[in-house]
């Protein structure tokens, strides 16, 4: 029995329980975001299990020829594995397939946390609950499933260690190996327990030992990769200049937001946080500058007010979250090493996941989103909870309260953002399987052809009505019809095709949820900083609108019309001339 008074098969049975609820209720949730891009791919290795590329795809506008798959393998492999299985491209099988991977990191998440804390349940119970988790626990893109490989690869790791078990370090390497062949961020494990091991002064054959296979077979697979397509695996599409300052500064400013926001709930963070009164001049001390920079965009009509005040809220949080978190553990680091302790290399295993993952998030990858940061969850938490153990270290009941507080506020913040979350998914399903299926109809009995403009669900969608994206510099007829969902894709017409498109309807699909997690309008950027920087956001607009083009003979421009009319004066003067 636990200190508790529950046992540990209890407490593993609360924590799975508590992840089924939170994930059971969206399992119809329509495709969404990249799940459409998975779906494709699984689709090729139904017919080529080995296919790593989609032939004559077109990706945001672009035509190409050979179009290279930027994940690992194994998840759109399962996911074709799902669809035979099916035989179709269900949403609630497919969504029902993925459920074992938020269960697996749940209970990983467990076991991990009882190295660290008294409160185990309730560690793995605040990381399902958390927006980020609960979100992307409902789709079926490869980022919980390496979460889930990542984390249960560290605690049989640590584990391993501590017991020397040969049994353990080697399903810890098949594990790490699956989950590099699920997400690419996981290859970031091996670095890690490896200075986790040296720090222990433990390096040995069997601390090693979990290493051989992942590394073996990611090169393996790198060679034949380059053999095969004739060049090495892509980690990402290469959006923008991910090492460019500009670029830094603004996916560091979109990640301290989401570590404010998208993990514990903003009341409990503040209650911990600024507990101390130094703690809460510093906050201050943050505060003061970004009112003037958030107020300026504000007067100039850059930022809304619910995105201002958020934006105001967040940011310093996050910062001072951060802060506290990195100066409390280097303070119990250095207390454990002068006192020689091998405490030191625990707190460094969190220390070194935590700095590794806002490393690589803010200077390597594209863009800062909550999927990418999702990895960096786990060690905040434990952070968090200890940092609350150990400001109400006197009050047990206090910070009991506290810590099942988190987890309920923080579960009903992840319900509102996956519920908001859940409508944009289906708006794109319902607006192509009413709106855009009669549009089509129509544009079909008249003699013309309907394209579309977007990507994501939106376009997983529209390919299942017919209808075919509509690549760039393509000719376009008169009579066609173009759909476009500035959401899904906001690129303008090209030169020659703006002069010929008519823009003839707007269709707008609202929601009585005032909660935004993907909006250019509302600066929410919950799946990539370029919608905003905000994790999600307050706003009482429209969802997603859909513009519908009529595509029209080119409109004679002002000097050919300006022509015209003085030809059309001279023939009406000879005319009364002759007469």
């Amino acid at each position: 029995m636990l200190a508790g008074g529950m046992s540990i098969k209890a407490e593993i049975a609360v924590v799975v329980l508590f992840t089924l609820l939170l994930t059971l209720p969206f399992i119809n949730r329509p495709f969404h975001m990249d799940d459409a891009g998975f779906l494709e791919l699984a689709r090729a290795r139904q017919t080529d299990p080995t296919a790593l590329t989609l032939t004559d795809y077109t990706f945001f506008g672009q035509e190409n020829e050979l179009f290279l798959d930027t994940h690992p393998p194994l998840i759109s492999s399962y996911l074709a594995f799902l669809i035979n299985l099916a035989g179709a491209e269900s949403e609630p099988v497919l969504h029902a397939g993925f459920l074992a991977f938020p269960l697996i990191a749940a209970v990983a998440m467990y076991f991990l946390a009882r190295r660290y804390t008294n409160y185990a349940m309730l560690a793995a119970m605040l990381l399902m609950a958390t927006p980020g988790m609960m979100v992307m626990s409902h789709g079926l893109m490869s980022d919980v499933p390496g979460v889930a490989f990542w984390l249960s690869g560290v605690t049989l790791y640590v584990y391993g260690l501590q017991r020397r078990s040969q049994g353990m370090m080697a399903l810890c390497g098949l594990v790490i190996t699956i989950g590099v062949f699920t997400s690419y961020q996981v290859l970031s494990v091996i670095p890690l327990l490896l200075a986790y091991v040296v720090l222990r002064r433990k390096l040995s054959l069997l601390s090693i030992l979990p290493f051989a296979l992942p590394i073996s077979a990611f090169l393996s697979y790198a060679v034949w990769h380059l053999a095969v397509i004739g060049d090495l695996p892509r980690f990402s599409y290469g959006v923008g200049e991910p090492m460019a300052w500009h670029s830094i500064v603004q996916k560091g400013a979109s990640a301290t937001m989401i570590v404010a926001g998208a993990v514990i709930f903003i009341g409990v963070v503040m209650r911990v946080l600024l507990a101390r009164k130094w703690d809460f001049t510093v906050y201050q001390f943050l505060l003061a500058p970004l009112w003037v920079a958030i107020l300026f965009q504000y007067f100039y009509g850059g930022y809304g007010t619910a995105a201002a005040v958020m934006t105001i809220v967040l940011m310093p949080l996050g910062m001072l979250m951060l802060y506290r978190l990195f100066a409390d553990a280097w303070s119990r680091i250095r207390q454990a090493w002068q006192f020689g302790r091998e405490r030191p290399a625990e707190d460094l295993l969190l220390v070194l996941w935590l700095a590794g993952v806002l490393f690589y998030v803010t200077v390597i990858l594209p863009y800062a989103s909550v999927r990418y940061l999702l990895p960096l969850f786990p060690p905040l938490i434990l952070f968090f909870i200890r940092l609350a153990g150990e400001r109400f270290s006197q009050s047990p009941e206090v910070l009991r309260n506290i810590l099942w507080t988190g987890v309920f506020t923080t579960a009903v913040m992840g319900l509102l953002l996956a519920s908001a979350d859940y409508h944009l998914a289906s708006v794109n399903k319902e607006f192509a399987g009413r709106d855009a299926a009669g549009i089509g109809m129509e544009t079909a009995a008249g003699g013309g052809r309907l394209w579309y403009v977007g990507e994501f669900g939106f376009r997983y969608y529209m390919e299942q009505q017919g209808f075919t994206q509509l690549p760039e510099d393509t000719e376009v007829p008169a009579g066609d019809v173009i759909i476009q969902s500035p959401l899904a894709d906001p690129r303008l017409f090209s030169d020659e095709l703006k002069d010929k498109v008519k823009l003839v309807e707007t269709i707008s699909y609202g929601s009585v949820l005032p909660i935004r997690v993907t909006s250019f309008a509302a600066h929410a950027g919950f799946y990539g900083h370029f919608w905003g920087l905000l994790p999600f956001s307050l706003a009482s607009g429209n969802v997603e609108e859909f513009l519908v083009y009529e595509v029209v003979p080119p409109q004679k421009g002002h000097i050919e019309s300006l022509l015209d009319r003085l030809s059309g004066k001279r023939e009406s003067s000879l005319e009364v001339e002759n007469g």
